[in-house]
């Protein structure tokens, strides 16, 4: 199965305007694959602690994917969780994935649809559609003096 999923950046220190990607996926995509995806997107580089969690709004009570207490153990196996298996969401929960635990970057992730394989031989994942800018990660502070 092929899923469509919007991918869109909601908080970040330095988000100045909007970043939305809607993207193609298969469903047997695992949440380290989609979190090297979406830094991808983003042109972010893999320089910062990152997990994702399921809530109703960014901010809102969250669902953890490792909350047994051997946080190790458990982030390792939150990599290997394929999005088949977490979709779909309870009622108006959402997938989020928070990427630098100090300059907060959080992307919101919708299921939009599913679909059969094409039959043509295209390449997953892949970019659909873009609105906005990539944020910067990192401002050039030297711009600002």
């Amino acid at each position: 199965m092929i899923y469509t999923l919007s991918i869109e950046c909601v908080c970040g220190a330095y988000l100045d305007d909007q970043f939305l990607r809607i993207v193609e996926v298969s469903s047997d995509m695992t949440l380290g694959e989609l979190h090297l995806f979406i830094l991808d997107l983003a042109k972010f580089g893999d320089d910062h602690l990152s997990t994702f969690y399921i809530a109703n709004t960014s901010r809102g009570k969250k669902i953890w994917f490792t909350d047994t207490g051997d946080w190790e153990e458990e982030n390792d196996a939150m990599w290997n969780i394929q999005l088949n298996k977490i979709f779909p969401l309870g009622p108006h929960k959402k997938l989020y994935y928070w990427f630098d635990f100090g300059d907060d970057w959080i992307f919101e992730i919708r299921k939009k649809s599913e679909k059969k394989f094409s039959s043509h031989p295209v390449k997953y994942p892949r970019l659909i559609h873009k609105e906005g800018p990539e944020p910067i990660q990192y401002p050039n502070w030297d711009d600002s003096l």
